[in-house]
This record gives C-alpha cells, structure tokens and sequence, in this order.
C-alpha cells in the first residue's frame, strides 16, 4: 500500500502524534539512507518523541512508511517521492512541509549513521548542508506565485533525487547478498 499523505496526518492527529507528516516520513527515510542497518522503529520514536505508549495503530503506520519508503528507494526507477501535501494546497503548506521534511530527514540520517564522520563521502555533507539549509527557507514574498511554485518544484526535484542518491550510496548496501549468495532477478550490475 502506497502512502498517502492526508490518511497518515489523521492518524497522526487522532493519536495526539505532534508531529508533522512530512517530518516522520523525513526521519524515516533519513534512517532509511544513513546505512546499511535500515529503519529502527525505536530509533524513530525517539527522535520524533513519541510515547512509549503509542498505540500499535502508530507504530503499524511507522513500519508501513519506513516499508513504502525503502521500496519506492530501493526500486531503481527514480520514483521515490517524499510525502509532501498535494500541489492543490497553498505554496506556504506546501513549503512548510518541505522544509519539515529536509529538518527530519537530516536529524534522521544523524540518528542512524553509525559509521566514523570521516566514512561519510563529500557528496553526503553536502546533500545534508544543502537539506539543513532548505529546512529553513521560506516563500519570497517579492517573487511572483508562478516563481515560487517554480522554486518549489525544483527544490523538491532536488530533494527527492539527492535522498535516492544518498539511499544508493549509503542505505542500498544492505539490500546486497552475500558472496556466493543469488543475488536475485533485481540486483543491478556493475
């Protein structure tokens, strides 16, 4: 089953959750593409600070998103999308959402890298400078509407494919068989 933005805010908001969709689903996939060791639930409670007692309804949908996530990640067509309110919401909803989902994205990836600083490749520091950085933009308010839904769009352009490039460079690495193992119909070639 495909995410879907508006169920996962009401089962957010039904279950006193004071998180945003966009930055649990940033969290997630922040774990998701910092290593090989993939999502952890525990781990994600605790960054989004979660109760102990959330239901199972919350933590079914934590599973369900770090699950959706991967594969959309993992699938090799370039189709990942982060979960982010329809393009029929207003711009300021929609880059909010944005900027929520590049600040969780990036406190996730920072809970789950478990390798030395020095391990991580330039092109990572970068991706995340450039998230941190995104995650405090706001609309101009001397650009046209069209500019900023122009803005927009390639700044999302840029977060969805950066996020399956760091998943690829990073996370993919435990979605590879052993030696000696088949490596499925899937796996790419080198």
């Amino acid at each position: 089953m495909a995410a879907d933005y508006n169920m996962t805010r009401e089962l957010l908001e039904a279950h006193q959750v004071p998180c945003s969709v966009a930055e649990v689903h940033g969290v997630i996939c922040g774990q998701l593409c910092a290593d090989e060791a993939g999502f952890d639930l525990n781990l994600a409670t605790n960054i989004l600070a979660i109760p102990e007692a959330a239901s199972d309804v919350i933590n079914s949908l934590l599973k369900m998103l770090a699950e959706d996530a991967e594969q959309q990640l993992a699938a090799g067509d370039f189709g990942f999308q982060p979960l982010l309110p329809e393009d029929d919401e207003d711009i300021g909803t929609r880059l909010s959402a944005l900027s929520d989902w590049c600040d969780g994205f990036t406190t996730g990836f920072a809970g789950a890298w478990i390798r030395e600083d020095g391990d991580m490749t330039e092109e990572t520091r970068e991706v995340l400078s450039d998230f941190a950085r995104i995650a405090q933009v706001e609309a101009e308010d001397d650009a046209s509407d069209r500019e900023n839904e122009v803005n927009l769009m390639e700044i999302t352009e840029y977060v969805r494919m950066a996020a399956i490039t760091l998943f690829l460079h990073n996370g993919a690495k435990r979605r590879r068989p052993a030696s000696g193992e088949d490596p499925g119909p899937d796996a790419e070639l080198h």
